[in-house]
């Protein structure tokens, strides 16, 4: 019985290593992505372009 406890606080470490990485160590990468689409989005508004049907 032990060790399935054992195993479970190992899953459940990389489970929380996994989600920091991802939010807190990729929010940089991803922070910088965002303002190249607004500054895009801006682009497409002022050069003019109109969408139709």
């Amino acid at each position: 019985m032990d060790r399935r406890v054992i195993l479970w606080v190992i899953i459940a470490i990389l489970v929380i290593a996994v989600v920091y990485i991802t939010f807190f160590q990729g929010g940089s990468s991803s922070s910088q992505v965002i303002p190249a689409a607004q500054s895009a989005g801006q682009a497409a508004q002022s050069s003019g372009m109109v969408g139709g049907c």
